[in-house]
């Protein structure tokens, strides 16, 4: 039986490396009085290793605000706009670098190199008065991964949150139900976003006989306190997983260590079926993910040789074998061409899928002596066919080595000359699911040393210190660590929901529930780093579920005033800031007056009606009145009903189907500056 998912998670958002990343630093005042020479900086800080709570500075961009935009005496102020990743090979994109699986790696393994967190800072300097100020943003995370245009658009900002949330998408877009042959090398990826972090994570599966007989759900191979934000690696082939000869198809997923389900489910039929020629590619995917395309059709391998020859001289009676050209150097390379083979089923996603090989960034051969690495040397793909039937294609690659020599032996681990062996560096505290810590104490990082005298190898090799590595060194106990102590605990949340009850009876008034997070439910090692996962377990928990549970009714028959908050100095009809004609608003509601001429004072002040509305539906009229031009544009919101019109001349202006409850009193219109 599959495994109950896990309910409560609170996901975290990251940003795509792969497609093109900006920030907007907000306009200076626009009250200064000159704004030449205004300039903008945008600082890229970075981690100084993997995962590590230290940033230094990457990369300062200067930059000038957009010209202010005046049209028809309304102004706008867009501040200056930064690009600080340009998508594939940008900023911050070239510090990531994918995880390839190991040649049939057979355990589940950590990826600290697809993800980083950064920090933004901003800086203005000069302008009337004299600017200068600089502010960094909040710590954000980036992954080595892009999604389509199209898509990026409405998804860029909450894949990894809302999507994620519901899909729980191992990193691929492979079709499910994918055909597999018992020994082929395949592999899942998947991201580590969410809180409470696993303690354990553990690989499932479950298989099932010809006639659908099930087994049952099984952990194959576990791994302990992966790291928030890391990838993990899972090796999911028929082999590895030791399915039985008698298994006809298999499901896998990835659960906790109370076998709750943190992923989606993929399934695999196992392709008994004779083919003759059978190979595999292994390439990269563009959420960062590996793919093992299994090509079943025809192929063939081409070595071509270049050499290049020098002149020799003839000596005088040099005999016939005396050669006066000499082969200087010889090299080759290995081209494949070769055929999918046709799709059995669901060909026409397939087909779309073949995009990705396209692509990719990096692709290998599998061969029984190792991964080759190989160059795609097809730059097309019809990838969508009307009526298709039967759907096969064929793809040219280049080997990626210097063909020189020839020969033809077993495979078999090299052995180094010198033995090395790798030695812990950076201690670090093992954080429980909630961030704190558990007393015990794990190396960040590997160095690589000689084994006979402990020596450093040059040049100098280091590397992250991550479950699955073969090398991974075990933490350590420390009994003068306090199991659950941080240094940084979580800020106590006690706030409102978005989302109003809708399960109130008839006559009541449905409120938002209050959301309560206790002070210290999460942990960290960094400043601010505890208050985010609260903060993004207050939004997973923020939902209309959560309102209708627990959100308050109230009795909606109470009546409601009007009022006009106008919040624009003015000078009697004129705008004390620039000498402008101010606006003057008043409020209408079934052609009577409510709320009369309103005007901005210093300070502003609510100008409330008399008269009150019960609560329904009305058509609330607001005319505006200008003593003379020129005219100062505005704004005018209904508070707490998302309503806003812009107004830059005389005029009525209808805010239409207004629903008034009780709770709105007073409902306000506000008079607010462009």
């Amino acid at each position: 039986m599959i495994d109950d998912l896990a309910l409560n998670l609170a996901y975290l958002p990251l940003q795509l490396s792969r497609n093109k990343l900006t920030h907007t630093i907000e306009a200076a005042d626009p009250a200064l009085t000159s704004r030449a020479g205004l300039k903008y900086f945008l600082t890229l800080l970075v981690p100084d290793f993997p995962f590590s709570s230290t940033f230094e500075e990457l990369h300062t961009s200067e930059g000038r605000e957009t010209p202010v935009d005046v049209q028809g005496g309304l102004q706008r102020f867009a501040g200056a706009v930064f690009r600080y990743n340009r998508g594939r090979g940008g900023k911050l994109d070239g510090l990531l670098t994918y995880a390839k699986p190991r040649r049939q790696q057979n355990v589940l393994s950590l990826s600290l190199s697809q993800t980083m967190a950064f920090c933004l800072r901003e800086g203005i300097q000069g302008g009337e008065p004299a600017v200068d100020v600089e502010n960094t943003l909040p710590k954000r995370y980036v992954i080595k991964a892009g999604l389509a245009n199209e898509d990026f658009v409405a998804y860029g900002d909450t894949f990894f949150t809302s999507w994620q949330s519901g899909a729980r998408q191992f990193l691929t877009w492979q079709p499910n139900y994918k055909r597999v042959a018992y020994a082929q090398e395949e592999y899942l990826y998947f991201l580590l976003n969410f809180s409470p972090a696993p303690q354990q994570l553990r690989l499932r599966v479950q298989w099932y006989q010809a006639d659908g007989t099930a087994s049952g759900a099984s952990t194959v191979l576990t791994l302990d306190n992966p790291l928030l934000m890391s990838v993990v690696a899972c090796p999911v082939g028929a082999s590895v997983l030791a399915l039985p000869t008698e298994a006809a198809r298999y499901d896998v997923w990835l659960s906790n260590e109370a076998n709750k389900r943190l992923s989606e489910v993929r399934s695999y039929w196992l392709d008994d079926t004779h083919t003759p020629y059978d190979r595999s590619i292994l390439f990269v995917n563009s959420l960062g993910g590996w793919d093992t395309l299994r090509l079943t059709g025809q192929g063939q391998r081409t070595l071509t040789v270049a050499q290049q020859v020098a002149d020799v001289e003839r000596p005088a009676g040099a005999g016939v074998d005396f050669s006066e050209l000499l082969v200087v150097q010889t090299e080759g390379e290995y081209t494949l061409q070769v055929s999918t083979g046709y799709f059995r089923s669901d060909a026409a996603a397939y087909l779309r899928y073949l995009d990705e090989l396209l692509l990719s960034e990096e692709m290998y051969l599998i061969t029984d002596k190792g991964h080759r690495p190989l160059q795609l040397l097809t730059n097309s793909v019809v990838d969508a066919i009307d009526d298709a039937d039967l759907v096969a294609r064929t793809f040219s690659f280049r080997i990626l080595d210097t063909v020189e020599n020839y020969s033809d032996l077993p495979p078999t681990e090299p052995a180094p000359l010198r033995p090395m062996a790798w030695r812990g560096v950076n201690l670090g505290h093992v954080l429980d699911a909630f961030g704190k810590r558990t007393g015990k104490l794990v190396f960040q990082r590997l160095e690589r040393i000689y084994a006979d005298d402990n020596s450093l190898v040059k040049p100098y090799t280091v590397k992250p210190n991550v479950q699955g590595d073969p090398d991974y060194v075990p933490p350590i106990t420390d009994s003068s660590i306090e199991p659950g102590s941080t240094p940084y605990p979580s800020a106590a949340i006690s706030r409102a929901g978005t989302f109003l009850r809708a399960t109130c009876a008839s006559g009541y008034l449905g409120g938002p529930a209050t959301i309560v997070i206790a002070a210290g439910r999460y942990g960290a090692e960094t400043e601010g780093t505890a208050d985010e996962r609260a903060e993004a377990e207050y939004a997973s928990r923020n939902t209309q579920a959560t309102a209708d549970a627990s959100g308050s009714c109230t009795l909606n028959n109470t009546p409601v005033h009007l009022a006009i908050h106008h919040q624009i100095p003015m000078n009697v009809h004129v705008v004390i800031a620039n000498g402008l004609y101010g606006p003057v608003v008043s409020l209408r509601v079934n052609d009577t007056e409510l709320v009369g001429n309103s005007t901005g004072q210093s300070p502003p002040i609510v100008n409330r009606s008399v008269a009150t509305l019960m609560p329904g539906t009305y058509n609330i009229l607001a005319r505006v009145q200008y003593n003379n031009t020129p005219r100062h544009p505005c704004r005018l919101r209904l508070v707490g009903k998302n309503r806003e019109i812009t107004v830059t001349t005389d005029g009525f202006y209808l805010f239409e189907n207004v629903v008034v409850n009780s709770a709105d009193s007073p409902l306000t219109v506000e008079v607010l500056n462009l």
